[in-house]
């Protein structure tokens, strides 16, 4: 033991010793060579250091040539420190070895500090915005119904079911969930067969519209004041004609046009061969003279029907007090503006303060009332001479004494189904005046007995 001891001891010491007190390596024997070791450069002293140049008579006494003599040469090499320092850079503070190790455990302990901070700050802020919060769970009331241990279960066996019955689907399918397919090719064969196809298809039914439907009967529904014979011929509708093709507008329009007494006109057709025209006619028309004194018949719309006689007229109400300026059949009648003129206070004949459209206007509101009611074949006539006084015939029974056709309280309609009822109240045998201006008797109808 004390021998290892000593053998230490005297190790330490001579690796402590300085170098020039260190004993010299043993040399090996003559018989073993050891390997060469390649020299390594010794590294560059720092700062400035100086290279020396031997001269010649030591070069002579070590080579034992005839070289000649060399000066010795001082140089100085510049360190890159001061290099730096001279071009105005601030040389980076080197590190060495032994501080790279010192101070590794130290950069270790504080790349794990940061990490810890980081971890805790995660931590705190999930936290935080989590029910383990106490300001959150302080507030919040948790719904046992949501929350519940109960409620928990119910979710997991719902989801439990759910997936049961996903997977026993997929069983019964025995399918992919995705399936894939390679995208077709642009076939220019197929397309051009499949648009030859659609053309073929749309040239059979063109022609078999043309061929196979024709107009081979048509069917007048409706006419009663015109024959059926006449309607077709005004429809411009003949045998032979496509059935799908023929313009059912413009048929329809030359009805109404060229028959005065057709109110409208539809037309449908019934396959193979049947074309179906409904027209409707003028249930009621009235009589008004033109300027020369001619009796014409026209709707409520003021649509001219046609030119009759004072006899045909007289079975037809009558509009009074306006004429029409050159009637045409099927044209909307016109009123003249110079008749009639009006009768002063001193009886003296002065122009007309209304004009005529305002007359016919006036006179048509009256007739449509008329409708309305049901009572245009009861009416005779209708005066408009004076819009402040319109006076109506009941018959040859009653005078009705309408007023005002602007009155703001009451309309013409208004005083048209008042007259009615009073009439249906009246005894058949009682004549007279009935004012239903409500201006006479405010509110009230009043009658006055013929004398």
């Amino acid at each position: 033991m004390e021998t290892k001891e000593k053998s230490r001891e005297k190790k330490t010491r001579e690796r402590t010793a300085p170098a020039g007190k260190r004993p010299a390596p043993q040399r090996q024997s003559a018989g073993k060579s050891a390997p060469a070791k390649p020299r390594q450069s010794a590294p560059a002293p720092k700062g400035d250091y100086e290279v020396y140049v031997p001269d010649a008579e030591s070069q002579r006494s070590r080579y034992g040539d005839g070289t000649e003599a060399a000066v010795p040469v001082r140089r100085t090499a510049q360190a890159p420190a001061r290099r730096q320092a001279a071009a105005g850079k601030t040389a980076p503070k080197r590190t060495s070895r032994k501080q790279e190790t010192q101070y590794r455990p130290y950069r270790q302990a504080n790349m794990q500090n940061k990490a810890r901070k980081k971890q805790t700050f995660r931590e705190n802020v999930s936290k935080f915005f989590s029910y383990q919060n106490p300001l959150v769970r302080k507030l919040y009331k948790e719904d046992p119904a949501v929350f519940g241990e109960e409620a928990r279960q119910a979710r997991r066996e719902k989801r439990a079911a759910e997936a049961e019955k996903k997977r026993k689907r997929a069983e019964r399918l025995k399918t992919p969930a995705v399936i894939y397919t390679q995208p077709m090719s642009f076939n220019s064969r197929r397309l051009a067969v499949q648009l030859t196809t659609i053309l073929a298809v749309v040239l059979a039914l063109v022609l078999g519209m043309s061929v196979f439907f024709k107009v081979e009967k048509i069917s007048v529904l409706g006419a009663n004041v015109y024959s059926d014979w006449t309607v077709r011929e005004w429809s411009g509708i003949n045998i032979g004609d496509n059935l799908l093709t023929f313009g059912r507008t413009k048929a329809s329009g030359q009805i109404i046009a060229n028959l005065p007494y057709v109110k409208s006109a539809r037309i449908g057709i019934k396959l193979p061969d049947t074309v179906i025209i409904e027209i409707e006619e003028e249930a009621v028309v009235y009589s008004i003279q033109d300027q020369d004194g001619v009796w014409w018949l026209m709707n409520s719309d003021g649509k001219v029907v046609e030119q009759t006689n004072a006899q045909t007229a007289k079975g037809h109400t009558q509009v009074l007090g306006v004429t029409l300026y050159q009637p045409q059949p099927s044209e909307p009648g016109v009123a003249t503006e110079d008749a009639p003129t009006e009768v002063d206070e001193s009886g003296m004949a002065v122009p007309a303060l209304v004009t005529g459209a305002q007359r016919l206007n006036a006179a048509l509101k009256i007739l449509q009332a008329l409708e309305l009611n049901d009572i245009v074949g009861d009416a005779a006539s209708v005066d408009v001479s004076q819009l402040q006084d319109i006076i109506l015939w009941y018959g040859t029974q009653y005078q009705v004494n309408l007023g005002s056709i602007n009155s703001s309280k009451y309309d013409i309609a208004y005083k048209i189904t008042y007259m009615k009822n009073a009439i249906m109240q009246m005894s058949d045998y009682q004549t007279g005046i009935l004012d239903v201006s409500f201006t006479t008797w405010p509110d009230q109808i009043g009658y006055t007995p013929f004398g």
